[in-house]
């Protein structure tokens, strides 16, 4: 019955894909809010000063990446010079001279510094990036000999994600060492098991990690796309293509009906707080759902992602003075993506629906 059930999905998906693809609701409002950020340019300091790195700025959430994207996407290059003042104050003076490529797992950003050598050919993002993929403190080189460790550890998600990006720059930049199979994959489908079990019983389960803020939308959107990216390469197997789909898509539909909230125009901060609500950052966790609706053609996650992009617009965006360039930095970090798979018709990935909906018959994820 679910077997018949999927192509019957997909067969209304194939043909949703024949239609016009409907316009995204306030794409000049977000077009303008990405051009009005003087007041954040202006507050990013250039250099790191002692041993003190606030987080309030756009370099966090990789202002590089961020403005290289606002660059491509209004075709002005004057964004660049913002994405030099990032790098000057991220790449110069924390990573390269205060941490010597040992970085944080959390302030791990190497996408930006790619563009850095595929847009501009500059050899010492180049460099970088390949040696904070090696030298992290999470680093899949580093923790070779116990790379499972962290399988079961939700509370690090983030820091797992970010390395899983920076396995592949470092591949795409050539770096040898990573031209293989990133094993934090794993890690990365383990925590979207545990998720999945946590939300399907919510709110009568107890979280298994960190008890004050519990599980985060935004954390799961870290996640997601990381995997989302191993997802769009060529070099990505099918099985894994597989696994990231019907992963994500499980995670991503059990946090939109249990922790979104149209009255409160976002979605829950974290479980922990469940009647705080974070709107203003909800442009980190809508591209999921427009990549799904991508994958699948479902109308659902076109409806869900439409609606979550329009309540930010609407009043994720009320209070700009009261935004620092972390927040600004956090809502256009791959919001760039989801314009960009909202604008296509979808193209289902028929085997691995398929995949999913036996799986499923038998019990499996």
């Amino acid at each position: 019955m679910l077997v018949v059930l999927a192509m019957v999905m997909l067969m209304a998906a194939c043909a949703f894909a024949q239609e016009a693809v409907p316009p995204i609701p306030g794409l000049s409002q977000w077009e303008a809010h990405m051009k009005d950020n003087a007041r954040a340019v202006r507050a990013q300091p250039e250099r790191v000063v002692g041993q003190e790195v606030n987080e309030g700025y756009i370099w966090y959430y990789d202002g590089i990446f961020v403005f290289h994207q606002t660059a491509q996407y209004t075709g002005d290059k004057k964004w660049l010079e913002v994405a030099a003042k990032c790098r000057r104050f991220y790449r110069d003076s924390y990573v390269i001279q205060t941490r010597k490529y040992g970085v944080d797992g959390w302030r791990n950003f190497t996408r930006g510094l790619y563009y850095d050598w595929t847009v501009l050919h500059d050899e010492v993002s180049k460099n970088t990036a390949i040696e904070m993929a090696r030298k992290s403190r999470f680093s899949q080189i580093v923790h070779a000999e116990h790379v499972r460790q962290w399988d079961t550890n939700v509370d690090l998600s983030r820091e797992v994600a970010y390395s899983i990006n920076a396995w592949h720059v470092a591949r795409d930049l050539g770096a040898p060492e990573f031209a293989g199979r990133d094993p934090y994959l794993d890690t990365a489908f383990s925590h979207l098991d545990i998720w999945k079990a946590y939300l399907s019983a919510y709110p009568n389960a107890a979280y298994p990690g960190e008890q004050t803020a519990q599980y985060q939308p935004f954390m799961f959107a870290l996640t997601s796309e990381a995997l989302i990216r191993v997802y769009e390469r060529s070099d990505t197997s099918e099985d894994d293509r597989a696994k990231i789909l019907a992963k994500i898509y499980d995670v991503a539909k059990l946090t939109y009906e249990k922790l979104y909230s149209q009255k409160n125009h976002g979605f829950t901060s974290n479980t922990g707080h469940p009647n705080v609500y974070w709107g203003g950052i909800d442009l980190l966790v809508v591209p999921l759902y427009g990549w799904l609706w991508h994958v699948t053609g479902e109308r659902y996650f076109l409806d869900a992602g439409d609606k979550v992009w329009k309540n930010w617009i609407d009043y994720g965006w009320r209070d700009p003075e009261g935004w620092g360039g972390k927040q600004f930095s956090q809502n256009y970090h791959w919001s760039f993506d989801y314009v960009r798979w909202r604008k296509m018709a979808p193209e289902p990935n028929v085997k691995a629906l398929e995949r999913k909906a036996a799986e499923s018959k038998r019990g499996g994820t």
